[in-house]
């Protein structure tokens, strides 16, 4: 199999080969985002909001993917590690056909639970109308997000996250054309108002899978000529489940909160919703520089936790920890400076406005527990420890804020502003028992492979 061995070698340049390439196709995803969001905001306010209100059920589809992608590539870098061909192909082909049947089974949950979501969170009208029109065709195309999810899992564990920022870079600028074009028609495609946003995405996840799951099978590491490989097995499939199912619920409670914070939001107006849609994506573009640091920990830590070499863990740690720290630090203080410049880019709303920069000054300061949580959770997934990261976001997103935000919000109806110090609160507490937690696990392990080729 064509795969780069990663237990050997400079650290700090196996962390920049990784990460750099990875940190600039994330860097074009989250301006795709961006973009969505922009295109939004020019159709109306409503329709920012309304995008705005699903993201959160978009993040069901994102768990999907990413949270079998991430329990996938745990599996296969400690098998690489440990130099187990037999179960690199058996996780890879197993992820695929377990990725297809959830693919399936989410498209019927989603299409099913909407539209009570959307009502529940207060949408009607509108608003309402609006938000489905976005969200039905992302549950439709699901399937390609998930097919492109586990092939980028394939090869970020083999040590190749070049392809995948590239797929993410063109379908970046494939979007600044797809976006307008289908929101406003043209060329024979009739206009489609904020659901050709969707439509245009779904197409573009087409487009990045198909290619994604034929450079897997150019590079032999995966057999289209033995089908029968991904016929299920149920033990894999649990295997990888139980890898998986935490990730996943882990992005999922972030759904959860999301939808949490928009029913507090709701109590204060569609404005203090379009302003939580923006501030979510810039804060995303301040921490993109980082987000290639989850690809190289899940890969370095993987490879060499399958070869034992957990001296070459702590390294690699401690080097990605510096850096992501460092990069945010700057990132960070961009947004504090310059939050009414980045808010004016997605509104001339003035309440949205001053909404979104009160919000950002609040959380600027407190991105360094961002960084240091994903790296930390990352590396409990690629220990084939991923429990706490569902643990973790459980209690960050849902059962440390709900009480305290009922008290502040609903009991004694403070100022909204309330909201921003409770999250910023939770999440420096929360990331000071990740670090703690997850430095005891590094601690405990033995130094010696984790399983032998069989």
């Amino acid at each position: 199999m064509n795969t780069k061995d990663l237990t050997t070698g400079s650290i700090p340049r196996h962390i920049r080969d990784l990460a750099l390439p990875a940190s600039i196709g994330l860097f074009f995803q989250t301006m795709y985002n961006v973009v969505d969001t922009y295109y939004a905001g020019q159709f109306s306010e409503v329709a920012l909001a309304a995008v705005g209100l699903s993201f959160p059920v978009f993040l069901l589809v994102v768990a999907a993917s990413s949270g079998l992608s991430r329990g996938a590539a745990g599996l296969i870098s400690n098998a690489i590690g440990a130099k187990s061909t037999s179960d690199q192909k058996r996780y890879i082909s197993q992820s695929l056909s377990l990725g297809l049947f959830l693919a399936g089974l989410l498209t019927v949950v989603g299409l099913f639970i909407a539209e009570p979501i959307f009502r529940f969170l207060g949408a009607e009208g509108e608003f309402l109308r609006l938000a489905k029109a976005y969200i039905y065709p992302i549950f439709l195309g699901n399937v390609f997000f998930i097919v492109g999810g586990v092939s980028n899992a394939v090869l970020t564990s083999s040590g190749d996250t070049k392809t995948y920022g590239s797929v993410l870079i063109v379908g970046f600028f494939l979007n600044l054309i797809f976006d307008p074009w289908f929101m406003n028609g043209g060329f024979g495609l009739p206009a489609m108002g904020v659901a050709g946003i969707a439509w245009a995405t779904v197409l573009i996840q087409f487009f990045g899978s198909v290619y994604l799951f034929s450079t897997i099978v150019r590079r032999g590491l995966l057999e289209i000529g033995e089908l029968k490989s991904m016929i299920p097995n149920f033990r894999t499939w649990w295997e990888i489940a139980v890898q998986a199912l935490p990730a996943t619920f882990n992005i999922m409670s972030i759904a959860i909160g999301f939808f949490a914070i928009n029913w507090f939001l709701e109590r204060y107006g569609v404005e203090a919703v379009a302003a939580y849609t923006a501030t979510t994506r810039i804060e995303q573009i301040a921490l993109m520089p980082t987000f290639g640091l989850y690809a190289s920990i899940m890969a370095m830590v993987g490879q060499n936790n399958g070869a034992g070499k957990i001296a070459r863990i702590k390294e690699t740690m401690w080097n990605c920890n510096v850096f992501g720290v460092s990069v945010n630090l700057v990132m960070a203080s961009l947004m504090f400076l310059f939050s009414r410049q980045l808010m004016d880019i997605f509104t001339d709303d003035p309440e949205v406005i001053e909404l979104g920069v009160t919000c950002l000054n609040v959380m600027a300061p407190i991105h360094w527990s961002y960084i240091l949580s994903a790296t930390h959770i990352a590396m409990l997934q690629a220990l084939k420890r991923p429990m706490y990261g569902f643990f973790e976001a459980i209690t960050r997103k849902i059962v440390l804020p709900l009480p305290i935000l009922w008290l502040l919000v609903v009991l004694w109806n403070q100022d909204i502003v309330w909201i921003w110090y409770c999250n910023a609160a939770i999440n420096i507490v929360v990331t000071c028992v990740t670090i703690f937690y997850a430095w005891r696990v590094l601690n405990s392990l033995p130094d010696e492979p984790v399983f032998a080729d069989r």
